[in-house]
């Protein structure tokens, strides 16, 4: 178990409230550095709570609900597009849980070693198989390239891996892995080394400013399910409390900045957004698109397990 304290004492009079991260804590890791940042913030600038950072990587992120649930009055964690499979599974009750703090949807890249970053997704044409790494069923990745070989003809063949980031590692080493959802910045150390790794596409709502020329999923012609992260509560911690954490969480994501976030996770919170949303509208916005898709491709999704 792998426990980030960021101050090493508990002030007198503070309650400590641990976030539980369903990601490693590499700084090559989605949300690690900004969510260190995050709650240095949050300590820094109040004194009834001290946050820290347990990191629980593993069974699609059930691993750090599982752990929240352990001690629901101290604990939060987040949640990702897996949080609708796993309720669909029966791993977890949906209806227990509620949205604190969002750090927003993933700008991230759809990185193959057998497409052609000129022609974007449609140099998928063509292909009989794909073989996609990702970290559990049904999640963003693998309805991403369900979507996609739905519409080109091809099978999806689905490998599990604890992290996107080890899919990629695998994928520029040689193995047969033909599809990841990953960082751009973490495409960027092995595109040098492979160049037959090729960015196809961004999966968010917007272009990534560190590829600027690359088109969306969305402006390629496919609406596809985006990473996204949420930071969630147990029900069982009171109503107040849980508004409050989240205020806090949310004031210092607003101090940190968008530069910071995007710079250090190719994250976009909503609050940045000129739409305004609450968190738990955009969670629940998440998750019902999730839930629609997962739907369209329960079959495929149950073959693959």
């Amino acid at each position: 178990m792998a426990v980030v304290s960021l101050f090493i004492l508990v002030g007198p009079g503070q309650a400590q409230e641990t976030i539980v991260i369903e990601f490693a804590a590499g700084a090559n890791q989605p949300n690690a550095v900004p969510y260190r940042k995050m709650l240095e913030t949050a300590n820094s600038t109040q004194n009834k709570y001290k946050f820290v950072l347990e990191f629980k990587p593993g069974a699609n992120g059930v691993m750090a609900i599982k752990t929240m649930d352990l001690d629901p009055q101290h604990r939060l964690a987040t949640a990702a597009p897996s949080f609708v499979e796993n309720s669909r599974s029966g791993l977890i009750n949906e209806d227990d849980y509620v949205a604190v703090s969002t750090q927003g949807d993933a700008c991230w890249a759809v990185i193959t070693n057998i497409g052609d970053s000129r022609e974007g997704i449609s140099s998928l044409q063509g292909q009989k198989e794909i073989t996609v790494g990702g970290t559990g069923y049904g999640n963003a990745a693998h309805l991403t390239a369900l979507i996609i070989g739905k519409k080109y003809g091809f099978r999806v063949r689905y490998i599990i891996y604890k992290t996107n980031y080890d899919a990629l590692v695998n994928m520029a080493a040689g193995e047969p892995i033909n599809f990841v959802l990953e960082r751009v910045s973490n495409y960027q150390t092995f595109a040098t080394k492979n160049p037959q790794l090729q960015i196809l596409g961004i999966n968010c709502s917007q272009r990534n400013s560190q590829v600027p020329k690359v088109k969306t999923l969305y402006e390629q012609g496919f609406e596809t399910p985006s990473i996204f992260i949420s930071t969630i509560a147990n029900k069982k911690m009171s109503k107040d409390q849980r508004l409050e954490i989240g205020n806090i969480l949310d004031h210092a994501q607003e101090q940190i900045g968008l530069d910071y976030i995007s710079a250090t996770s190719d994250m976009f919170p909503p609050q940045f957004a000129k739409k305004h949303v609450t968190t738990q509208e955009f969670f629940d916005t998440k998750n019902l698109q999730m839930k629609v898709l997962t739907h369209r491709f329960e079959q495929e999704i149950n073959e693959a397990k």
